[in-house]
This record gives C-alpha cells, sequence and structure tokens, in this order.
C-alpha cells in the first residue's frame, strides 16, 4: 500500500469516525431535549409530546441549548412560573449526564455482546475443525487397516 493510498484511507476513517461523532452528539442533544421538555411541560401543563416537537424546532433553528433554555423560561415567563433559569440549567446538565450514562452503558452492553458473539463463533469454529480433524485422523486409521487386511 502506498502512503498516498494510506493517507487517503486515514482521512476517509476521520471523516467516518468525524460523522459517527456527530450523530451520537446530535441523539444525546436530541434525547436530553426530550427530557427537558417532558420536566417543563409539567410545570406548564402543556403536553409533552407537542411542547417537545416545538422546543425541538426551536433548537434546529440555532445552535446549542441556549435557544431551549431560552424558550423555556419565556414559556415560564408567560405563565408565571418562578423557576430561576439556572435551575433550568441544571436540568439540561443532569438529562444530559443521563442520557451520556445510558448511552455509554448501551454502547458498553453492545460492546460485551458482540464480543461474547465472536467468542462463541470462535469456540464454534474451533470444535468443527477438531470435529474434522478428528473425522480425517478416522479416515486415515480406516485405510490404515484396510492396508493392514490386505497384507
Amino acid at each position: 500500500m502506498s502512503v498516498v493510498d494510506t493517507m487517503h484511507s486515514k482521512r476517509v476513517t476521520d471523516e467516518v469516525r468525524h460523522a459517527h461523532d456527530d450523530l451520537e452528539y446530535f441523539y444525546l442533544e436530541a434525547k436530553r431535549n426530550k427530557r427537558i421538555a417532558k420536566w417543563a411541560a409539567k410545570h406548564l401543563g402543556y403536553d409533552k409530546k407537542e411542547y417537545f416537537l416545538e422546543l425541538i424546532s426551536e433548537d434546529i433553528s440555532k445552535a446549542g441549548p441556549k435557544p431551549v433554555v431560552d424558550r423555556i423560561m419565556k414559556d415560564f415567563t408567560k405563565a408565571e412560573l418562578n423557576i430561576p433559569e439556572e435551575e433550568v440549567w441544571e436540568r439540561l446538565r443532569k438529562y444530559e449526564k443521563e442520557v451520556l450514562k445510558d448511552m455509554l452503558e448501551t454502547q458498553a452492553q453492545r460492546t460485551k455482546d458482540e464480543m461474547i458473539a465472536e467468542a462463541e463463533a470462535e469456540a464454534e469454529a474451533e470444535a468443527e475443525s477438531k470435529k474434522e480433524k478428528k473425522k480425517d485422523k478416522d479416515k486415515d486409521k480406516d485405510k490404515d487397516k484396510d492396508k493392514k487386511k490386505k497384507k
């Protein structure tokens, strides 16, 4: 493999890894926003699903969690709820940690399952190989017996 091919392969690998990381972060934000929307909707007396959809449309149009917090604070103020912005930010960080923990646990379980499946497949292949070797050995013994009988 040439240096150019190696560099191209590394670049492609890096691009795939970054795309995967971006997708994972997108899922993390979406799940976090869903949790904070449920929390806020409960305080506001709104439908949780509808409120979440409103929040994500707000979040998609602007970058970062600030638009979500601003929207929640605007709705709290409008509903005359005295919930400080710091509490909203604390909830947001709490939910983000929970979601990240869940995602990491899921990934760890997936990795564990893959490793177990791989080990089982290797053990199965090894057992099959041993069977084949035993069959070959038995065939060789039978051939030797036949040769001895013919003599």
